[in-house]
């Protein structure tokens, strides 16, 4: 398939937005052949299964041209509470590729937008018409995106099974994986990473390290599956908010030649970063005070975000206008997605369970109640560290465009960070980071794509010409990082 390759998901366009029941009759499969776009949906069925099972679709989803399968793992520690997940499987080598979980962070934002947007097998045209993804990430991996935490996106539980710090989260998608494996048992001991971005910087280190914990505790129940972690990812994350907090005045000086502050305002910044800092330490020595930590959040959002404002910039790619004095203003977002996702006709297909919310990108409640908890404010760097003196596989990257959890940053964490290779990776030369685009001839295309740093088994890139989300702006740098990344090859 190409780039330019258009599938139509319907014959006309979608415009229901869950008007019709979502009933568990058979549902169809939509067929490929080659290039061969879909001529009926209702053409084709397959037996449905109910809701709390899955759906799969047989190597033919409008999304792609492997198997994928679309449905809830009921977590067993919790009392009513569903996982949704998307699994697709690697369009290379579906018996030897890794198994790897997105989280897109938030926190309360659905892993749905990023498979849609970023690195997933298709992405959404404005008439929802669906365009193939060369450079999704399955292209050598068994891929889940998952919603979580509950209440995020397609996911639903009871009222007891509210989530609000990583304590939940961590315990929570262990128990999704336990769920996912005894539904597709052929991953069971295969090689697993988990990655992703934003808010997936506390996710990410407190699933990974929740699953280190339990795979080092002697006598684990045998009917759970060891999980075979081997490595996490993230990008443009937010890990370490007190070291963080101090670079958000740096980005005025940008490779983009963009004025985002005043002299003044940059001072002013720079100053007020120390506030903020203190702030998010009492939070920490507090984390139940909702009311310090709730200060600190808001002085992170008043006092290093807002003043960026007046350059009229989307503060999740600098490179884009956005005027932010408009209170409508969608600056980078997509609308034609939640009308993907809450039309009747594909959530019938995703198998949608009745009591699941209308889907939206961002659930404002589990954000406020992170944020109330002071989750937000939490340091998660030590579990990076504990992961790394074991060996395992450390990738932490960061569009260089990105305001919001920027780069200089986020390198500055890692500079910081304590673990055993600290004296290496801190003395380690600074390298241009030199790609080459997987879909063409090895040599073919090379790709001054950023700067990293690596030693040993961890490793900082940064990315040029990318925002927030480096898989939607840098496709093919992407995958390439992604692919030698989990293949363990030098960066």
């Amino acid at each position: 398939m190409v780039d330019s390759e258009l599938s139509p998901l319907v014959a006309q366009p979608i415009n229901d937005n869950r008007a019709a029941p979502r009933d568990k009759k058979p549902f169809p499969v939509i067929a490929f052949g080659g290039i061969l776009v879909f001529l009926v949906l209702w053409a084709i069925q397959i037996h449905g299964r109910p809701a709390s099972d899955t759906s799969t679709t047989e190597g033919s989803f409008v999304c792609g041209v492997t198997n994928n399968t679309a449905g809830y793992i009921k977590l067993a520690n919790k009392v009513d509470d569903h996982y949704f997940y998307w699994f697709f499987e690697s369009r290379s080598s579906l018996n030897t590729d890794p198994l790897v979980l997105w989280l897109t962070g938030g926190p309360g934002s659905s892993s749905m937008f990023a498979l849609l947007t970023e690195n997933g097998p298709c992405t959404i045209n404005p008439d929802l018409t669906t365009k193939f993804n060369p450079y999704s990430w399955n292209n050598n991996a068994n891929m889940i995106w998952l919603d979580q935490p509950t209440g995020v996106g397609f996911s639903f539980g009871s009222p007891a099974d509210k989530d609000y710090n990583e304590s939940n989260v961590g315990e929570n998608i262990y128990w999704f994986l336990q769920g996912f494996l005894q539904q597709h048992p052929q991953f069971k001991g295969r090689e697993f990473f988990i990655t992703g971005e934003s808010y997936g910087g506390h996710y990410v280190p407190a699933a990974a390290h929740y699953i280190w914990e339990t795979n080092r505790a002697e006598n684990q129940d045998d009917e759970r599956s060891r999980i075979n972690l081997q490595g996490i990812a993230i990008g443009n994350g937010l890990t370490n908010p007190v070291i963080q907090y101090a670079y958000y005045q740096d980005m005025n000086h940008n490779r983009y030649n963009l004025t985002l502050l005043t002299d003044a305002a940059e001072e002013q910044m720079k100053d007020d970063s120390i506030e903020c800092i203190r702030l998010t330490r009492e939070c920490q020595s507090a984390p139940r005070n909702g009311s310090i930590c709730k200060v600190a959040q808001e002085c992170w959002d008043h006092k290093l975000i807002s003043p960026f404002a007046s350059a009229n910039r989307n503060n999740y790619d600098i490179r884009e206008w956005c005027n932010n004095s408009d209170p409508d203003a969608a600056c980078g977002e997509n609308p034609a997605i939640k009308e993907y996702l809450n039309s009747a006709i594909v959530q019938k297909y995703l198998n949608i369970d009745d009591r699941a919310p209308v889907w939206n990108e961002d659930n404002d409640d589990v954000q406020k109640t992170f944020t109330t908890d002071g989750d937000w404010s939490m340091p998660f760097h030590e579990f990076v560290a504990d992961l790394i003196n074991d060996d395992l596989r450390v990738l932490i990257y960061a569009g260089d465009a990105d305001l919001m959890c920027n780069w200089i940053g986020n390198r500055a964490w890692t500079l910081a960070l304590d673990w055993k290779g600290k004296t290496g990776f801190n003395s380690a030369e600074e390298r241009t980071f030199i790609v080459h685009d997987p879909l063409l001839p090895n040599g073919s295309t090379s790709i001054d794509a950023g700067v990293v740093r690596s030693f040993k088994n961890f490793a900082f890139v940064r990315v040029f010409d990318a925002g927030h989300m480096v898989p939607m702006n840098q496709p093919a740098v992407a995958l390439d990082l992604f692919n030698r990344f989990l293949a363990d090859e030098a960066l």
